[in-house]
């Protein structure tokens, strides 16, 4: 690949000033490095660019380099980086605690990692961030790269295909991005929007495509859906050019199955007609955005609040792991180890275009007690850290209010919009739309998100809600009611699954003073059992017909929670016992096939074929009969050559089995 002898990328690769060519003190980063590399430049011809497969798997090779160097950093730098709370870390080392040394967790693979289960993570809250504020979002888009562009076809070189030169779909994918999100926020196509978030995705045959949420200010009303989506083919006639785009790129395709030889009618292969494409097998579209690009872009409403907290997590992928890590766990071999490269990511990735957008920004506020802030700190400057705690959110927000009269009567989660975080303090916005009344504030649109808290951690978790609902003036009879508990809820249906909402209802049952959990229970028991809901609609069925089923079942896993935390049942904190009895389980439909079975003909199938059984397979009938009615819980095996009857005697067993009422 380098026939002339050319240098690969070291760490002493230095830039050059244009004007004087002279060499800078700033050396050259490995993504820089190859993103020069594999630039096409006028006057000069680039080898690498023509080696089709090998050139695929030499960017793979190159970025997964890159982004070892970064594990590889963070991993090292994480032997000697600690964290622990300020008071903690003080209090040892006024003891002169000679395990110093040891304090701390090691915190592996951080959200600052792009890409990273936490970074992915800390995006679908900041969505879920969105949702709390402005609702759900309006539209769901998905926007396929097409590799039949012109933009990327007249680019490659003769005999190459689009697979050839990922660099090119890359930039290409990147500009019609670009030109996507300028239709739907300066064109404003469906109206002014109100926020957004994107994420770029790579399917594993290597062509991009990008999911985005589109909140608008004007919500969009049921007879104007059909303005804007359209699921029906056009007419060729009328619209011949979008006719073609939407034949091509908008309709559903069958599932595919290894495939053997296959000849065409022109080599001696027949046809006949199956399936006439109708407007049944049309995707979702918008004909305004599939006219200029040409490719598949599916367009959504999101008309259910139940589907957000999955249409979130769905674009920002990534696996919800935990904040506190009890054992020394190497999160960067387990990113590593089911991490997939593939060469269009590798390459999108060595030229730093972003995989994730959002507006507006969401700004991350922190809650502890005093001298609970959390400190990074090494062994060499442990003293530094402990004479100069770091300041945080919330300490600069308590400053703020001895010195700024207007911020006195702001929440802590209104500051964000007034103030911005510079140099570890709060400072007035110089942008944005005056106050009326408040000389030199502005107020700009910029959202919060304030840690969560566990109700277990009880000073704490107090605090939260003080500075997120209650203005001095209201501090007084806080607690009288359930409302806090009530709101803890309310905001965890927003953001949580299903399951984390029944743990944390189990926690506060459990460990906390609820007042009236029943009434709790009534409330938010369609959002305790939504992944219950989910599933028996999935599997085809009519939720509503087996709504109390899935209560009892959602019932049946509170309590099983419960049991594991305390040993305690439901009906101690004031709820309904669920049944565990079967007809009050939820069934799958090849279950209740099973069981729908014909008693009087299976009988009589029984009566019929005994007498037909020779004496070794009477002998294992009986035998396994037996044990079934005595409940003695035996395992059998039977073996025997083929043609022998093993099917007739296994159908005979089964059909005796439900005749007894006992299924296997």
């Amino acid at each position: 690949m380098f026939c002339y002898g050319e240098d690969g990328y070291h760490i002493n690769v230095f830039k050059y000033d244009e004007t004087t060519k002279l060499a800078l003190d700033k050396t050259v980063s490995a993504s820089e490095f190859y993103s020069f590399r594999i630039m096409e430049r006028e006057g000069e011809v680039c080898y690498l660019l023509r080696f089709r497969n090998l050139l695929n798997q030499f960017l793979v090779d190159m970025y997964a380099k890159i982004e070892t160097e970064r594990l590889n950093w963070i991993r090292n730098n994480q032997k000697t980086l600690r964290s622990d709370e300020y008071v903690h870390l003080k209090d040892a080392l006024s003891k002169n605690d000679e395990q110093l040394s040891t304090m701390g967790k090691m915190v592996v693979l951080p959200s600052s990692f792009t890409g990273g289960p936490r970074y992915m993570h800390e995006r679908t809250q900041d969505a879920m961030a969105y949702v709390r504020h402005y609702g759900r979002p309006d539209l769901f888009i998905t926007f396929t790269c097409n590799p039949k562009w012109p933009e990327i076809t007249e680019l490659l070189s003769e005999g190459q295909q689009s697979h050839d030169r990922h660099d090119i779909v890359a930039r290409v994918f990147n500009v019609k991005v670009k030109h996507m999100m300028k239709l739907l926020t300066v064109g404003r196509i469906f109206g002014e929007k109100r926020c957004h978030m994107y994420t770029i995705e790579w399917q594993k045959r290597g062509l991009p495509h990008f999911h985005i949420l589109l909140w608008l200010k004007e919500k969009i009303r049921p007879e104007s859906i059909d303005q804007i989506i359209c699921a029906e083919l056009p007419d060729p006639e009328l619209n011949p050019d979008l006719y073609q785009i939407i034949k091509t790129t908008m309709v559903h395709g069958e599932d595919g199955y290894p495939k053997y030889r296959r000849r065409s009618p022109t080599d001696g292969g027949r046809t006949f007609k199956l399936n006439e494409i109708d407007n049944r097998w049309i995707v979702p579209y918008n004909p305004v955005l599939s006219r200029p690009f040409g490719t598949h872009i599916n367009v959504e409403s999101c008309n259910s609040v139940k589907s957000i907290k999955y249409i979130c997590k769905y674009v920002n992928k990534g696996s919800d792991q935990a904040a506190f890590i009890v054992e020394d766990l190497d999160e960067v071999t387990k990113y590593q180890a089911g991490r997939y490269i593939s060469s269009s990511e590798a390459v999108w990735r060595i030229f730093r275009f972003p995989i994730h957008d959002r507006f507006p920004s969401v700004m991350h506020l922190a809650v502890h007690l005093e001298n609970g802030q959390r400190v990074y700190f090494t062994e060499k400057d442990v003293i530094d850290k402990v004479l100069n705690p770091p300041k945080t959110t919330l300490m600069a927000f308590f400053e703020l209010c001895q010195v700024d009269d207007f911020a006195k009567s702001l929440l802590y989660v209104e500051v964000p919009t007034y103030y911005v975080w510079k140099n570890n303090r709060f400072e007035r916005r110089k942008k944005g739309k005056d106050v009326p009344g408040y000389l030199g504030v502005k107020k700009d649109q910029v959202l919060d998100r304030v840690y969560t808290v566990h109700p277990g951690n009880t000073e704490c978790y107090y605090l939260r809600l003080l500075l997120n609902e209650i203005r001095a003036r209201r501090a007084l009879g806080l607690f009288e009611d359930d409302a806090n508990w009530d709101r803890t809820l309310e905001e965890a249906c927003v953001t949580d699954s299903p399951y984390k909402i029944r743990e944390l209802f189990a926690i506060m049952l459990v460990f906390c003073q609820v007042g009236d959990p029943l009434k709790l229970w009534e409330k938010y028991r369609d959002n305790f059992s939504e992944d219950i809901r989910r599933e028996v609609e999935r599997k085809g069925e009519d939720a509503k017909l087996v709504i109390d089923i899935i209560y009892n079942k959602c019932l049946i896993l509170l309590e099983d929670i419960i049991i594991s935390m305390s040993g305690k049942t439901l009906s101690q904190f004031g709820l309904h016992s669920p049944s565990r009895k079967e007809g009050s389980i939820i069934m799958n439909r090849q279950y209740r096939c099973e069981l729908a079975y014909d008693t009087k003909y299976l009988t009589k199938v029984v009566t019929e074929n005994i007498p037909k059984l020779n004496p070794e397979q009477k002998e294992v009938y009986n035998e396994i009969v037996n044990s079934i009615i005595s409940d003695s819980g035996q395992l059998y095996f039977l073996d025997a050559p083929g043609g022998t009857g093993k099917t007739f005697l296994i159908n005979l067993l089964l059909a005796k089995i439900k005749v007894i009422k006992t299924l296997l």
